[in-house]
């Protein structure tokens, strides 16, 4: 449990008032360090999940290497997480990055992933909202037809919308998964850690909510029936709390930069 001294004003006692809106950060450890550099919120850390690298296989292998040689018609990244690691592999390998793969479309699911390639030299295609549908809106995978190749750099679990339907139209997909997502098994004491730093009205304390798997840890813990302002990554998680909540009040937010979270906290302020 991490809390971060730039992020939690240390004059606040537990249940104090404060005009400071509350943001649970409930990105990994090693993530979100843009939103703990807010200002203008009381920023408190709560990671939903943890990332767990997983060991390349042969077949993992064969893939990057055809992915080099530019033998996929596209090439889709669903996270920041899957794109450091591949990066990193072929840093491994010494293989000289940006690779000229001048017919190989990149796209990346949203801000922070192309800027991971980005800053290696690619040129990234990014989906006007961060999520598989966004991803299939692109023109650059609507279309791609049967016998086209297409490498998908992601992680263990998490949605298969896009693989699906490119499945279904006949492309051939390949997928490597470099790392898995788990609860953090200290989540529940976490939890009831921060609580004495919440405000006494549970709804002017924002929550980040960045996928299903996240949403399922947060419902885990024993909240008594309290509510929360959730800012949901996209319609469909926004639709998946409604289904479990349906008084929640809920923002949807496009992508998780600090610009996009602070509109929606400044939409709902403290009363």
């Amino acid at each position: 449990m991490r809390f971060y001294k730039k992020s939690i004003n240390p004059l606040i006692t537990p249940n104090m008032p404060t005009t400071l809106p509350v943001l649970i950060n409930t990105r990994p450890a090693h993530r979100g360090d843009a939103i703990r550099q807010m200002v203008g919120v009381m920023v408190v850390d709560l990671p939903l999940l943890e990332i767990r690298s997983l060991p390349i296989a042969d077949d993992a292998r064969a893939m990057m290497a055809q992915f080099c040689q530019g033998g996929y018609d596209a090439l889709v990244i669903t996270s920041v997480e899957s794109a450091r690691r591949a990066l990193d592999y072929l840093h491994t390998h010494q293989v000289d990055i940006p690779i000229h793969l001048p017919n190989t479309p990149i796209i990346a699911v949203g801000t922070a992933t192309a800027q991971v390639m980005q800053a290696h030299g690619f040129d990234v295609i990014l989906p006007q909202t961060a999520n598989n549908e966004g991803m299939l809106s692109l023109p650059q995978i609507a279309s791609l037809t049967a016998h086209d190749r297409v490498l998908i750099w992601r992680g263990v679990g998490g949605r298969r919308l896009l693989h699906d339907t490119l499945v279904a139209k006949g492309v051939h997909i390949d997928a490597i998964e470099w790392y898995e997502r788990t609860t953090p098994p200290d989540l529940s004491d976490n939890f009831s850690a921060i609580l004495p730093t919440l405000p006494t009205v549970p709804s002017h304390t924002h929550v980040i909510i960045s996928s299903e798997m996240a949403y399922q840890a947060w419902a885990s813990l024993p909240h008594h029936g309290t509510a929360y302002h959730y800012l949901a990554l996209g319609e469909r998680l926004a639709r998946i709390i409604r289904t479990h909540e349906p008084t929640a009040t809920i923002s949807m937010i496009d992508d998780l930069s600090v610009q996009a979270i602070g509109r929606a906290i400044g939409a709902h302020p403290n009363d």
